[in-house]
């Protein structure tokens, strides 16, 4: 008997470690796609980013939320702030840069896909200032809904 319950002990260690697992993108200076839905975020903006409702200004953002979280590498301004400054995410702030004009059509296309499921290529930052709301952003590339 305490066979079988050490081997469903490690069955379910090993569930759980699967459960809770990150995926960590390296290195993040190249395009990924990742696929997941599109959602508009709302939240507060400056200068307390929520802390006091009355006088930080409403703020709409979108973002991809991806089924299972994602990490870069990273390293954290003190490592006691490890946790905070290098979390893993599920969600990821969209950024539109362009320096053809193609960023306007790209934030258009995701509003119009907000609600569905696409894959979205681009390159991923770490969050550098708290208006990015995120701990890791997606700067966009392209934008296509995702085959079933």
């Amino acid at each position: 008997m305490p066979r079988n319950l050490l081997l469903a002990l490690i069955i379910a260690v090993s569930g759980f470690q699967t459960a809770v697992a990150q995926v960590v993108i390296e290195p993040s200076d190249r395009p990924v796609s990742l696929t997941g839905v599109i959602k508009e975020i709302h939240g507060y903006g400056p200068p307390g980013y929520g802390e006091n409702k009355k006088t930080d200004p409403p703020v709409t953002y979108l973002a991809i939320e991806l089924a299972r979280p994602i990490n870069t590498p990273c390293t954290p301004e003190r490592p006691e702030w490890k946790s905070v400054d290098c979390a893993a995410t599920k969600l990821l702030k969209l950024f539109f840069p362009s320096s053809d004009g193609s960023a306007q059509q790209l934030e258009l296309s995701a509003k119009q896909m907000k609600g569905r499921r696409v894959v979205i290529t681009g390159t991923l930052e770490r969050q550098t200032t708290a208006g990015e709301y995120t701990p890791i952003v997606f700067n966009v590339m392209a934008i296509d809904a995702a085959k079933n």
